[in-house]
């Protein structure tokens, strides 16, 4: 019997001894990794404003080995994660938008069924993005083109991504002041197909973005009577406007706080499907 113990015994050491190789091998490698980044990080003080040109798609699925999905999330997260730059950060509104959108162009195409890159394009650069144009007055407007890349999206499967669209037209409305591209918007969202399960309030959101057509709707606040009024108004939350205040800029503001309220809705009770 003791020879039998102590060949299992020796069998347990020797286990023991690869797997600490094989700990240490790893956290090597890790190190490794970290010493290479750290080279790779600008050392002169100056920031880089851009993301870089990203990879081809196909290499991405290669490099992947057919694990397109994690690789669309790690693309995600190394552009959310390139403005922290050797212990600095770059402002957003200095970023280059045009590789900014060519990442999350990449990500959705290796995950389609993901809305992170959407929740980005519009939540996240849209704004800033027309900040920077506001500030430079750019040939190309980088903000439209962000939408433009959320519209896509959109269209890629209504069902899936009809609450990004839906901030897209806020931003549209209310941020670049576009009133034909908001409505064009808008109407991608009342035109989509039943089967993409869009609630009625966002396919009815351009009567909210229309301004009122006649003075009692805007002195109240109302949308447009020129479709049916949307289910579950409530008439007591409406108060007429404060005195001295323009019609058209209280039924604006109405109108803006009631997609706000309807946004956030939506965005809390979507949140945990966008990371699927």
């Amino acid at each position: 019997m003791k020879p039998k113990f102590s060949f299992i015994w020796q069998r347990a050491r020797n286990g023991a001894r690869h797997k600490q190789c094989g700990t240490a091998a790893f956290l090597a490698t890790l190190l490794l990794l970290q010493a290479l980044l750290v080279m790779c990080l600008p050392n002169s003080g100056e920031l880089k404003t851009s993301a870089g040109t990203p990879p081809d798609l196909a290499f991405m699925r290669l490099a992947s080995l057919d694990e397109a999905p994690l690789a669309g999330y790690a693309t995600t997260l190394y552009l959310q994660a390139f403005d922290a730059q050797a212990g600095a950060q770059l402002p957003l509104r200095l970023a280059d938008f045009r590789t900014i959108r060519a990442w999350l162009e990449l990500a959705f195409a290796l995950n389609p069924k993901s809305g992170y890159p959407l929740m980005l394009g519009a939540f996240e650069y849209a704004e800033t993005a027309h900040l920077q144009d506001e500030l430079l007055h750019p040939l190309t407007p980088q903000a439209p083109a962000m939408l433009d890349f959320v519209e896509r999206g959109f269209r890629a499967d209504p069902g899936a991504h009809w609450p990004w669209l839906v901030h897209a037209c806020w931003i549209s409305r209310y941020r670049l002041h576009d009133d034909q591209r908001a409505s064009a918007e808008a109407k991608l969202l009342r035109n989509a197909p039943n089967a993409a399960g869009i609630p009625q309030w966002a396919r009815e959101l351009d009567l909210f973005l229309t301004p009122p057509n006649d003075p009692i709707s805007a002195q109240l606040g109302l949308p447009p009577r020129s479709h049916a009024s949307p289910e579950g108004a409530s008439p007591g939350q409406v108060r007429p406007a404060a005195a001295g205040e323009p019609l058209a800029v209280r039924a604006d503001a109405r109108s803006r706080n009631a997609i706000d309220t309807l946004l956030w809705t939506s965005f809390t009770s979507s949140s945990v499907q966008t990371f699927r």
